[in-house]
């Protein structure tokens, strides 16, 4: 009975508390996550309308924010990955990595919350034939069990796998970048202005690609002011490609992907 109103007290004064027991009781769905990318045929890699309607609906979405949450998705919620994504964007997303990312060795991820995102992203990269040797995440609330049971399915398999729990701005990150070199960057950490440019131009000294997260989200709007400015800014440096479809089920603009990729004629020096 002590047992049972301890657990209910922690729960209430610790929201994450019920998303740690989740992962711990489900920590393999990184592995059928695995598994199911692993089995996707190659013709369907860029098959959009496959990505966005079987694949990631059946890796599991995340049931946070629900406002900003298409209903006609809740039987997906809540489950396998969590993955802070619509399918509608990281479909596309995806697709563009199969075409524009087959050369990545070493990649990072700041802000990297439950680990959905990561995951699929690595597998994906492995998917595609890329020669991924090291796989970085990093957030300050800590590695889940799900991620800390990847991280361990990446490290059996020969690939340097690092969970740093820490900001962006701290000395452990500036390291990595200083030695690694990351040649694919995808930013979710700080979303103000000055927060995500910073982790830019960080990405910035030596990514061939740099992605942003919330480029067209009304609940960001630092970070969607930044993406505009980015375009611009880089255009000639970095060709810009943007995923914002959105849900007419939804009342407003969320979440958003944009990606980076480094003209070969302005290779980091």
């Amino acid at each position: 009975m002590l047992k049972r109103v301890l657990r209910r007290w922690i729960h209430k004064t610790n929201p994450l508390q019920d998303r740690w027991d989740y992962f711990q009781e489900n920590d393999a769905a990184s592995l059928v996550a695995s598994h199911l990318i692993k089995a996707i045929p190659d013709d369907k890699l860029t098959d959009i309308t496959y990505l966005e309607t079987e694949l990631i609906p059946a890796l599991g979405l995340n049931n946070e924010n629900l406002h900003e949450q298409p209903q006609e998705l809740s039987p997906f919620m809540g489950t396998g990955l969590h993955v802070f994504q619509y399918p509608n964007q990281l479909s596309r997303y995806l697709a563009w990595l199969t075409e524009h990312a087959k050369e990545t060795r070493h990649y990072v991820e700041i802000g990297s919350r439950w680990g959905g995102t990561f995951i699929v992203v690595c597998e994906w990269l492995r998917r595609i034939g890329a020669p991924l040797s090291s796989a970085i995440a990093v957030d300050p609330i800590g590695e889940t069990p799900m991620i800390k049971r990847y991280g361990e399915h990446l490290v059996g398999d020969g690939i340097d796998y690092q969970f740093i729990k820490d900001f962006s701005t701290g000395p452990v990150v500036k390291a990595v970048f200083e030695d690694r070199c990351p040649d694919f960057v995808f930013i979710d950490g700080d979303h103000s202005m000055r927060g995500a440019l910073a982790d830019h131009m960080l990405a910035r000294q030596c990514a061939r690609i740099i992605v942003h997260h919330d480029i067209s989200s009304d609940a960001c709007p630092e970070t969607t002011a930044l993406w505009q400015a980015l375009k611009e800014l880089e255009r000639g440096v970095f060709a810009a490609e943007e995923f914002i479809d959105q849900y007419p089920s939804v009342k407003g603009s969320f979440l958003g992907i944009g990606a980076l990729k480094r003209s070969p004629m302005a290779e980091p020096g």
